[in-house]
């Protein structure tokens, strides 16, 4: 309906009516940074590992602090100035387009485990994240939540964001809550469990009955991923382009 020139992109702008989605289930889903999405619907659990999208930002962050730390003892305008603001312009397009493939890998395979879902997600900034350390909070806040959300609302029938205070810390058997790392240990029943599993599965509860209900157990099947497929490594190791020279 519409075409836009924008920065050298043409943008076409045309109107998608909207089709019924029938929902089929419901999960709540954890976003995170290690882990980039955990989604239950309260017997099995996914873990899509993140550490792809969080290596491509912290490469994007450090070269990006030292073209501008050479470029800044460069004259505006010169030549080796105009030739850094390229590289520049290039290295945020080529992780832009990465961190979108992620993202668009990691919500499919969301969307295949729990076909139809309504998803209940969790609002990452929130009382409780404004009181971690400054390097957890840098990785929070260049995390790729808003794409995830858009994307899982595209793709189920549907995303709400509720907010997701405490989940992560709160044990959905007794109701007690504690702080912990990877693994989430009760010190009162001992329920053990991934701690992103944990607040998915508080996060769905929140969505179901809007506050975190104890007596409930932890989804005792649990699959991790990837949101890329494994390359399978070679035995005698070595580029195979070398190998065949």
């Amino acid at each position: 309906m519409e075409v836009r020139l924008s920065y050298g992109v043409v943008r076409l702008i045309c109107e998608v009516p909207d089709e019924a989605r029938p929902q089929q289930t419901i999960i709540g889903v954890d976003l995170g940074v290690n882990t980039l999405i955990a989604a239950t619907d309260g017997h099995m659990a996914i873990l899509i590992s993140g550490r792809a999208a969080k290596a491509t930002i912290q490469y994007r962050n450090k070269q990006l602090a030292r073209i501008q730390q050479v470029q800044s003892g460069k004259q505006k305008g010169s030549r080796r100035h105009k030739r850094l603001q390229r590289r520049k312009y290039q290295l945020l397009d080529q992780s832009k387009r990465r961190i979108r493939d992620l993202c668009h890998k990691a919500t499919r395979q969301v969307a295949e485990a729990f076909p139809g879902a309504t998803c209940y997600v969790g609002e990452p900034f929130n009382d409780a994240a404004q009181r971690t350390g400054r390097v957890q909070a840098q990785q929070v806040s260049t995390a790729c939540t808003r794409k995830l959300i858009q994307h899982l609302d595209y793709k189920t029938a549907g995303a709400i964001v509720i907010n997701e205070a405490y989940s992560s810390q709160t044990c959905p058997v007794c109701g007690q809550r504690s702080r912990h790392r990877r693994i989430y240990c009760c010190p009162t029943c001992g329920t053990t469990g991934p701690r992103d599993a944990i607040g998915a599965s508080n996060i769905l509860s929140l969505g179901l009955h809007g506050a975190m209900l104890p007596g409930r157990a932890v989804p005792q099947h649990l699959k991790y991923l990837r949101p890329w497929p494994r390359q399978p490594r070679s035995s005698s190791g070595g580029h195979p382009a070398r190998r065949s020279a």
